[in-house]
Parts: structure tokens; sequence; C-alpha cells
């Protein structure tokens, strides 16, 4: 209709020049109360009627779906006579009759000519231009303020009892429901006292919450709509208030563990569990001979490293052993040197390492990753996030030690953006086991963190943080 109403102004200019021929009959023109644009429709055509305040009107006719401009009728100067007739200088009359509130008018057109069937009634509305609709207030999504102290928090959940994490976003959010929602089954459990107070959302973790592994729901409004988000880069561990283990359990726990890559400056690629019960990381100096000892003790000293990390182009952080990392070694630094330096031949840098470095080859530990949908590895997925793996062995965990579950993959990496989950591709959270072949013993990774692997460049600076159980 805006296009509409330009187009009728264009007009005005014509109907002032064509009716200004008797200044006579300017006089006493009426009152004037069609003044206004008044629209009507057929099935084909729109008609658009304009009264001006100069007593001067015209009809323009559109094509109903295009809007073009079909046909244009200058009606001329008009009287207004007994406030229902219109008198035109042409000397024309039409007939008209207001409603009540002023919004519809009939007007027979060719009134008083003597010929009934010549007269034409037609009603139209009057057109109301529309404001402009008011802008959409801008909407931005409830979010965690801090990831990773909301992973600290979310992590360590218990039954009963209250916890708090910072939220940004929220000054427009009204909260309505907390819940926390099972991973697997999708089940949501409402947690109480829920507020969203000062960029805070509280919840207290209800009394018989089972222990599990959860995604944090969050419902509220926001300028008057629902809205419902799902936290679910963080996940929700609701632990049991189990007391700690006896002593003389038999497992070897290390939390919170970091290993660098190959060529870290501050962290180191080899781990190994000694048999005082010790957890070692070593930088790849480790490889070198330690002058204070001979040459089988040196040799005995490689061969029980358990793990050895890489990077590799993608990216991906690897946990591997001599037969993945044989030919890579080359690319090891001990204080920022490669440990040896060739013209890049994979089989002759494997014999390399190994002349250069006994013991190396016997690194044959073995990975597998779990997977949550075989009921025998989410068993011990769910005692492992849980913290209550407190024993490895044939009578706590069977299936690592009866063939069921098999444990041969010579490496298992961090996936990739996009990539899924598998027997040797593992994410955030995902659970590792390996058996060690230096003494047929079997450990259990949880992954907490993968760090700085964004690109190709920040290989060399990229950490894993993990937790770490070992069978004792």
């Amino acid at each position: 209709m805006k296009k509409v109403v330009c187009v009728l102004l264009s007009f005005m200019s014509c109907l002032l020049v064509s009716c200004d021929k008797d200044d006579d009959w300017d006089k006493n023109l009426g009152n004037n109360l069609l003044e206004g644009i008044w629209t009507r429709e057929s099935s084909s055509q729109k008609f658009v009627a304009t009264f001006n305040a100069d007593h001067t009107s015209y009809v323009c006719t559109y094509h109903i779906e295009t809007e073009a401009l079909e046909h244009v009728d200058l009606q001329g100067k008009y009287r207004v006579v007994d406030e229902s007739l219109l008198v035109y200088q042409s000397g024309d009359k039409h007939l008209f009759k207001l409603s009540e509130d002023g919004n519809t008018v009939e007007i027979t057109y060719g009134y008083g000519t003597g010929n009934p069937e010549a007269e034409k009634t037609y009603t139209y509305k009057r057109y109301v231009e529309a404001p402009e609709p008011e802008p959409e207030p801008e909407e931005k999504e409830l979010q965690l303020a801090d990831v990773n102290a909301a992973k600290e928090t979310l992590g360590n959940l218990k039954a009963g009892v209250s916890v708090t994490v910072g939220m940004s976003n929220w000054e427009d959010a009204v909260m309505t429901k907390v819940s926390l929602r099972k991973r697997l089954t999708i089940e949501d459990t409402p947690m109480t006292n829920g507020k969203l107070t000062g960029g805070n959302l509280t919840f207290t973790v209800p009394e018989n919450m089972p222990a599990g592994s959860y995604s944090l729901i969050v419902a509220y409004t926001l300028n008057g709509k629902e809205k419902e988000v799902m936290f679910d880069a963080v996940t929700c561990i609701v632990k049991e208030d189990e007391t700690p283990p006896e002593p003389g359990a038999k497992v070897l726990v290390f939390k919170n563990q970091m290993m660098g890559s190959s060529q870290h400056r501050d962290f180191g690629c080899l781990l190994t569990v000694t048999d005082a019960g010790q957890l070692d990381i070593q930088t790849a100096c480790y490889m070198n001979d330690d002058p204070s000892l001979n040459a089988e003790e040196n040799k005995k000293r490689r061969s029980e490293i358990d793990i050895m990390t890489n990077t590799y182009s993608g990216p991906a952080f690897a946990l591997a052993n001599f037969d993945k990392i044989a030919h890579n070694l080359r690319n090891y630094k001990c204080n920022g040197t490669n440990l040896f330096t060739t013209v890049k031949d994979d089989a002759k840098d494997k014999e390399t390492a190994m002349t250069m470095f006994p013991g190396y080859a016997d690194i044959q530990t073995k990975f597998l990753v779990l997977q949550e949908s075989i009921e025998k590895e989410k068993a011990i997925i769910d005692l492992v996030k849980n913290d209550r793996l407190v024993e490895i062995s044939e009578t706590a965990t069977p299936s690592l030690f009866d063939g069921s579950i098999k444990i041969d993959r010579i490496t298992v990496q961090s996936i990739k953006p996009g990539e899924s989950v598998g027997r040797d591709r593992f994410d955030l959270n995902g659970v590792v086991v390996f058996k060690s072949s230096k003494n047929g013993k079997i450990g259990v990774m949880l992954i907490r963190e993968i760090n700085e692997l964004d690109g190709v460049s920040d290989a060399a600076d990229a950490t894993i943080v993990f937790d770490l159980y070992y069978q004792k």
C-alpha cells in the first residue's frame, strides 16, 4: 500500500492544474467528509479513491496480484451538498453514505442522470497506514560464563548438595526450571531450589538422584517467549557419597595427570608406573643413556615405559607404542634438539632408533577405547566416571581379563571435529584402557582435557590431562 500511496500523490499536481478553470466555482464547497484514501477490491483489481483537502479526487485501478497501475480516472473538483452528495465541476454527481464510525463509505456513481441502470454502487474502506512494527528485542541465549569452572563444579555433583554455576546473557532471562538429563535414556530429573540471580544459577541435586552422567538443562522465558538450553558441552557427574576404599585396594589412582607432545618444552611425553606404585612422566631425554647406569640398566629403564605420546597433523593427540612411534622417534626432542637427525626414511629411521636406544622396541603396550553402547564396557566406564573403580582384577573387572574386551590397538588418538568415536578414537571424557607390555598389567584412563589442538602449528604445545587407574 505504501507504493500505492506514492503513485497517487504523483497525480495531485495534475488535478490542481486541470480543475482550476472557474474561480467562482470554488466558493462554498461544503464539508469535505471523504477527505483521505479509500480502497476496495474485486477478484482481479484493486481500486484506490483519493479525496484531497482541496476538493479534488481521482480513482486509480491496480492489478490485484502485481499491483501494476492499469488506469487513472481524474475526476476533478467537487462540492459536498447536504453531506451526502458529490457534485463535480464536470457535471457528474455521486451519492455517498458514511458509516457511523466513518471508516466505510458507499458511493453510488452516475446518480441523478435519470437512468437508474447506469447507477453503480460500491463500498470502500478507509485506508489507514499501519505503523512500522517495533523491532524485536535482541535475544541472547543463556550461556555458561566460564566453561572450565562449570566443568569443575558440574563434574562433582552429589545428591542433596546445592551448587552454583556462573551464567552470561542472564539479564532478561527468567528461569522456570533446572533439570539434569540422562545422557543415554534422555530422561529429565528436575532439580530443587533453582534460581537465577545476579548471573549465578543455583540449584540443589535431589536426595534420591542416581549416580551417573547427565547434561544440564535450563528452561527460561525471555521477552515473553519460552526457551530451553542444554549445556551438553559440559558433562554433569553425580557421584555416590561412599566411604573411601580400604587401604590395600587393588588399584593405583593418579588424578589430573598431564602429558605433552613429543616436542613439548615443559611436559613429558613418556609415562611409566613403577613397581613401587609411583607414576613418572618423562621427557624425550629419558630415551638417552643415563651416564650413571650401564648399558643393560639403560636398556631395562627404556623397556619399562608404558605409554608414549605424539601429535599428528589433522590434528590429533595419540597414545602409542613402539610399532606406531618407531619411525617418528627422530622428531622427538630433548632440550630442543632432535634425538637424532637423518634424511627421512621410515624403515631406516626405525632401524636407527632400535640401534641407538636398546630396549625401546620392547614397548609393545596395546590400547582400546571403551564404548558406552556395549554393556560390559559401559559398566567399567560408569565405575571410572563415578570415581568408584577400586580394583582392577579378574574378579572385580573380569571382562578386561577374559578376552571379551580385546585390548589390541597399537595406538589410539583424539577425534577431529565432526568425527565419531571408535575403538581407536577417543574424545573428551572418553575412557581408554591399555595393557602394559612390561608386566602385563592393565591401566584405565579417563580423558579430562585435550588442549592446544586447533591447528598443525599447535601440535608441539599440545597437552592431554587424564585420570589413571593402574592395576596393583
